[in-house]
Formats: C-alpha cells, sequence, structure tokens
C-alpha cells in the first residue's frame, strides 16, 4: 500500500470555508437550486399549437427531454400561469421547434408576454395545421398522451408523430441566464 505524506495545508482555508458555510445557510434551498441549476446547459425550443378556435400559440421553452424509443416520447414542463397552458389536453397536437444560434430574437418573443402579438410575424411560420418553423433546427410533431399536475407545471407527455431536421448542427443553447 502507497501512503501519501500528510497535507500541510488544507484544500481550503478555514477562513474561505467559514465564508462559504454562511453564504450557503443565508440563502434559502428555492436560491440555492436555482443557482445550481444555472450550470445546466439547455437546449432552446419552441412549443406551438393551435388552441379549439384555431388561434396559433407559441412558447419558448428549456425543459424538453425524451423519453423513449419505443414508443417516441417526450416530455415538455409548461407553467400553469402560460397562455399555452390551457390549450393542451389529451389528444392534442403540438409541435416542438428546436431553435438554430440565429434565432435568439425569436426565442425571446416567446418567452415575452408583452410580445405575445409579435409571435407569429416572423416568415418561416407555417401555421397552415400544426404551427411549425421551417428554418429550425429540428421539429418534432406530437400528439399529447398525458398531463402530470406538479405544484406550478403540468407535465405533457407527447408521443412523436413525425419528426424532421437539418443536417447542419447549431443548436440554440442557454447557460447560466445567457444564450450560447
Amino acid at each position: 500500500m502507497i501512503r501519501r505524506p500528510p497535507r500541510s495545508t488544507p484544500l481550503y482555508s478555514s477562513a474561505a470555508s467559514d465564508v462559504y458555510k454562511r453564504q450557503i445557510h443565508t440563502m434559502s434551498i428555492q436560491d440555492n437550486f436555482r443557482l445550481a441549476m444555472r450550470r445546466y446547459i439547455y437546449s432552446v425550443s419552441i412549443m406551438s399549437n393551435k388552441d379549439d378556435n384555431g388561434n396559433s400559440n407559441a412558447i419558448t421553452v428549456s425543459s424538453v427531454t425524451s423519453i423513449s424509443m419505443d414508443p417516441p416520447s417526450l416530455l415538455i414542463c409548461i407553467n400553469k400561469s402560460s397562455r399555452i397552458h390551457d390549450t393542451l389536453q389529451i389528444g392534442s397536437k403540438f409541435c416542438i421547434n428546436l431553435l438554430k444560434k440565429d434565432q435568439e430574437e425569436l426565442s425571446n418573443i416567446c418567452s415575452d408576454e408583452e410580445s405575445y402579438e409579435e409571435r407569429f410575424n416572423n416568415e418561416n411560420w407555417d401555421t397552415e395545421e400544426i404551427p411549425f418553423l421551417s428554418n429550425a433546427q429540428a421539429n418534432i410533431f406530437c400528439k399529447v398522451d398525458k398531463l402530470t399536475s406538479y405544484h406550478t407545471h403540468t407535465i405533457v407527455v407527447g408521443l412523436v408523430e413525425n419528426a424532421n431536421h437539418t443536417n447542419e448542427i447549431s443548436t440554440l443553447t442557454y447557460v447560466d441566464g445567457k444564450y450560447k
């Protein structure tokens, strides 16, 4: 067995460690969780659909996760206060539009309630049936299979009915409050 010599100095100084501990203890679990989650890199997408009256809706989302390949399915988490929330019903259809790096402005529009009326001004929207961005990195067309309420959000499980993508990979991402 190889023995290492004892460290002559601690890895972190005692004073620095005490400051760190005080900072952790003065922040709420929500603040610490929010800061931890800001370290994740998320792809940025726009979820789009039509309501029962044929009105198009779109919202920027970052919590999109594949579930299974058999059957092809994904989940999205939608805040209950968003306009699109109540249009999502079992059997309704939607599209996940994975954005490219040059679509940051559209992401901002679709995440800003004050810009709601501008969401479909972009010429790349095809709104004939399920609205989708013709110039997105990828489009994943789904049907709502399950809705699960969880506090402030609803977890939407979508069965994938069709998908397409571009060959070039240039996905818009978001980390630490900034696009990358």
